[in-house]
């Protein structure tokens, strides 16, 4: 009997999974993709929103404030870079393990802009490190084109993923994309399909995020005697602009982004769509009457931020399971081959070590920031730090023992 099309599609994904199997059940990996992912998420829209604040801001340094700003915020998307290379690894190996398929077929179409997103992210992280460190009293104007060709590539490479992560939905496609007019094309130099609605869905979180981490950057150095008041009132306001404005926008192309999916997706009955319109609603007017009430900074607008990236994270893994039902892909047929040492090996890390040590580093980095002049650590931090150290140790010796175990079990 002759396949049909969707049957041709769901039976090449299942030969294209991979056939040792993963050492866990999907759903494991499926729930660690979408919480790292949202870190990640958090960073990039940190980096993207405080990078453009910081060009626009350096054109309006004869303001002392503005100038500072400039400044401040060179610096944020410098750390934030660093952050969302390091937070993107995870989310995008959980993708890897359960949709194996989709992900490598895309990257293998556009093998060429897959490889390019490496050169040009390094590309645009130096000329940001050049933009950092010209970024001072009395530079000249000409610096600012070392931060917009380091933005213009950061951008460059969100249009990248965007790309690869909706070309790996569409698997209907992936021939025709292949082999267009009968002739094979193994140049990877074609980005095949984007969807403008998401993609600057985005981009306009960028601008909530922005307006968020503007509000808890006022609230975090509000105790710093050489961060004046006036100027952290001028940043709290902004802020509050920022997000405002950003989550019009984000409403706006949300509902565009929906109107693009597939009818068979039904994305616009859905509880969760309803729901996210909802949140950035609610979110909306909590700030709109901040500013009207004139409230001090707080960290609730990142909390917010942070609680609709989730949403965001959680909606677009709904969007892709649903991509995937016409091809009867379903992450949880995968084939399973149970490896409880490594799996418990991974959770012991992530809580021990991501727990305990990423924990010091953190209150220590929290609290330093927040000190004028020479940090000098409290007896608990101290504390923190040790047991740190202790189970760093600790994990070292469970690592090497594990494996001399497997070794000496299958000699």
């Amino acid at each position: 009997m002759e396949l049909t099309a969707n049957e041709t599609v769901a039976a090449t994904l299942q030969v294209l999974r991979d056939p040792a199997g993963i050492p866990s059940h999907p759903v494991v990996f499926q729930v660690l993709m979408v919480f790292t992912w949202v870190f990640h998420m958090l960073f990039v829209n940190i980096t993207l929103g405080s990078a453009l604040l910081s060009l626009y801001a350096f054109q309006h340094r004869q303001n002392r404030h503005w100038n500072q700003l400039s400044q401040g915020m060179t610096k944020a998307a410098k750390v934030s870079v660093s952050m969302l290379i390091v937070l993107g690894v995870a989310p995008l190996l959980f993708t890897q393990v359960i949709y194996d398929p989709q992900w490598y077929s895309s990257n293998v179409l556009s093998a060429a802009w897959a490889i390019g997103f490496i050169f040009t992210l390094i590309l645009g992280y130096s000329s940001w490190f050049v933009f950092y460190f010209k970024n001072h009293d009395g530079v000249k104007n000409s610096a600012i084109w070392w931060g917009i060709f380091g933005l213009a590539m950061f951008v460059l490479d969100g249009f990248i993923m965007h790309v690869l992560s909706y070309q790996a939905l569409l698997p209907e496609q992936w021939l025709s994309w292949y082999s267009a007019d009968g002739q094979a094309d193994m140049s990877g130099t074609g980005l095949h399909a984007y969807q403008p609605g998401r993609f600057l869905f985005f981009m306009a979180m960028s601008i909530t995020v922005l307006g968020a981490f503007l509000s808890a950057y006022a609230h975090y150095y509000k105790v710093r005697e050489d961060k004046e008041h006036h100027y952290l009132t001028f940043v709290n306001r902004l802020g509050r602009k920022f997000t405002f404005a950003g989550l019009l926008m984000q409403s706006v192309t949300f509902v565009w982004w929906l109107f693009d999916l597939p009818e068979h997706l039904q994305a616009l009955q859905s509880p969760l769509s309803w729901g996210i319109l909802l949140f950035m609603a609610v979110f909306a007017a909590i700030i709109k009457g901040k500013q009207s009430r004139e409230m001090p900074a707080s960290y609730f607008s990142l909390a917010m931020a942070f609680g609709l990236i989730a949403l965001i994270g959680i909606f677009r893994e709904a969007l892709r399971i649903h991509y995937m039902l016409p091809f009867d892909y379903d992450i949880t047929d995968y084939k399973v081959m149970e490896d409880i040492p490594s799996t418990a090996l991974f959770f012991m890390t992530l809580i021990g070590v991501g727990g305990l040590v990423g924990g010091f580093f953190l209150t220590a980095i929290y609290k330093a920031g927040r000190t004028q002049g020479m940090y000098q650590a409290s007896k608990q931090v101290s504390q923190l730090g040790s047991a740190a150290v202790g189970i760093m140790i600790g994990w070292i010796a469970v690592f090497f023992l594990t494996g001399i175990w497997v070794w000496l079990h299958n000699v």
